[in-house]
């Protein structure tokens, strides 16, 4: 019962969004740029090389989308954040695709750098969402707690 509340939650699609987001950016900090397919497209005197780096920002987004549908009607931020991953994608086949032909090296480079530009867009308002919502919370609290303590009270205030 509770795994199925994190899941309703409001927060969730953006935790989830912030931890796929850490997959590119360890196989990117850590070199993990494993070749999965040669694709047999030359440029520059060299085969192109499906790496595991162009599936992730590929498959991640999707992930992404699935979930963000979910809480579509949440805000601006939510209709943001799916739109950018919706271009993620778009720019992702089209740099899987620029991977088949020959001499096409340089729009294939521009779209894998314009795809992962906008996961990180995407991602970074997520934590922005995560930090509003976090934030505001602690606040409200402090705001309560603020309330009930009485400030004309000797012993709290040291004046006694």
């Amino acid at each position: 019962m509770r795994l199925r509340e994190v899941v309703e939650s409001k927060s969730f699609p953006h935790f989830l969004a912030l931890l796929l987001w850490t997959l590119p950016t360890i196989s990117l900090v850590f070199n993990l740029n494993l070749s999965v397919a040669i694709t047999g497209a030359v440029a520059n005197s060299g085969l192109k090389v499906i790496m595991l780096f162009h599936l992730l920002m590929l498959f991640l987004p999707v992930a992404c989308c699935l979930v963000f549908c979910t809480v579509i009607n949440e805000g601006i931020a939510e209709r943001c954040i799916l739109s950018l991953l919706v271009l993620t994608i778009l720019f992702s086949i089209v740099n899987i695709s620029l991977h088949f032909t020959n001499g096409q090296a340089l729009p294939m480079k521009a779209t894998e750098v314009i795809s992962w530009s906008l996961y990180n867009i995407a991602s970074s308002l997520s934590l922005y969402k995560v930090s509003v919502l976090y934030v505001s919370c602690s606040l409200k609290r402090d705001a309560r707690i603020e309330k009930e303590i009485p400030h004309n009270n000797p012993e709290l205030t040291g004046r006694g």
